[in-house]
């Protein structure tokens, strides 16, 4: 591939264009929230998704309930929109009009924060469902803690009183998808915290929200930018349940394609263990001819033309829980970037 600037050749190109027949959505991973090289790389592409292929929405792993409403991206989360390398993004998704969605449950954006409780009120109100005032000031109070305040007999009152709405015939499909995620939230941020329990409901509600937002705009493709272990295709143990990638195939097949993003060198890796790492044939670095530059792997394509490939595992860092697996099932497409650097924080306007 080309500087990472004008990272996509003619080649890279043809090959996510073929891939891309019939495909609505187009995920864009990165190996930690904190990579900078990684958003200068996935912006290259979403500027061709964008001009070239007609995608003109973007769904971010961020407030779903929130960006609905808003589609602005001051609820989306800072280590996006307060990063440097960000900034042409955001600046070229205003230009082009693309609009920002989210799929996360995480009820953290600032149009959430000052409305959930009000609209959900409203909304309930104008369908005369009627709820206990109790109800609206227990789910305020988790908006506004996210969960933090909640002794254990308002979060069982909470559950219970979600449970009976969810189970109501007259809630129509927008706000029994926005209700199914709250009530994943405040599992989430109560009763089931900690990391191994909390992974698997996150990321099974977000393939669930995501697969609303495409099942309710048929017509339209979606850019999805995530954290490439949640875009994984592949369910595996080592992983914990955060799959959510896996989650949304199995209810969508064959509408996804899947691009990975990862750094080689970083300034704190050491040059004799990218060179070590190089010269070992069961590291993915050992097959591209230098490290220095930035690399394309289309996965399908090895795999059909040698179908030993789809058995054969290799350590290489994509920020999954395991550095050794089959890199060419987790993903459609691998992107090594050879100059990694970290994502700078802005003070923004």
């Amino acid at each position: 591939m080309d500087s990472i600037d004008n990272l996509l050749t003619d080649e890279v190109k043809n090959i996510v264009s073929e891939n891309l027949k019939k495909r609505r959505i187009v995920f864009l991973g990165e190996s930690a929230h904190h990579i900078g090289s990684d958003f200068l790389a996935k912006t290259e592409f979403v500027k061709y998704l964008v001009n070239e292929k007609g995608y003109k929405n973007i769904v971010f792993e961020s407030d779903f309930f929130g960006l609905y409403f808003d589609h602005k991206k001051y609820n989306i989360f800072p280590h996006w929109t307060r990063s440097e390398q960000c900034q042409d993004l955001f600046k070229f998704l205003e230009e082009n009009e693309v609009t920002i969605w989210g799929l996360d449950n995480h009820t953290h954006s600032y149009f959430t924060y000052h409305n959930f409780a009000t609209k959900l009120e409203d909304y309930l109100k104008q369908n005369n469902i009627s709820v206990s005032d109790k109800f609206i000031q227990l789910a305020d109070k988790s908006i506004k803690t996210r969960g933090d305040e909640l002794k254990k007999d308002e979060v069982e009152y909470l559950l219970s009183s979600l449970d009976l709405l969810l189970s109501n015939e007259n809630i129509n499909s927008v706000w029994h998808q926005f209700l199914e995620s709250f009530k994943s939230a405040v599992e989430i941020y109560t009763i089931h915290s900690s990391k191994k329990e909390g992974i698997p409901i996150r990321d099974k509600q977000m393939a669930k929200n995501l697969d609303f937002l495409v099942n309710e705009y048929p017509e339209e493709k979606f850019l999805v930018w995530v954290a490439n272990a949640h875009m994984s295709k592949v369910e595996k143990d080592f992983m914990e349940g955060q799959t959510m990638g896996y989650d949304f195939v199995e209810m969508n097949s064959n509408i996804s394609y899947h691009i990975a993003f990862t750094y080689i060198h970083m300034p704190w890796i050491k040059e004799r263990k990218i060179d070590k790492a190089q010269a070992n044939e069961n590291n993915l670095l050992h097959y591209l001819p230098n490290t220095k530059q930035n690399y394309f792997i289309d996965s399908n394509g090895l795999i059909k033309k040698k179908p030993e490939f789809s058995n054969k595992e290799y350590d290489s860092f994509f920020g999954l829980n395991s550095d050794t697996t089959n890199w060419f099932k987790h993903f459609d497409a691998l992107i090594f970037i050879g100059k990694g650097i970290r994502s700078n924080f802005i003070e923004l306007e």
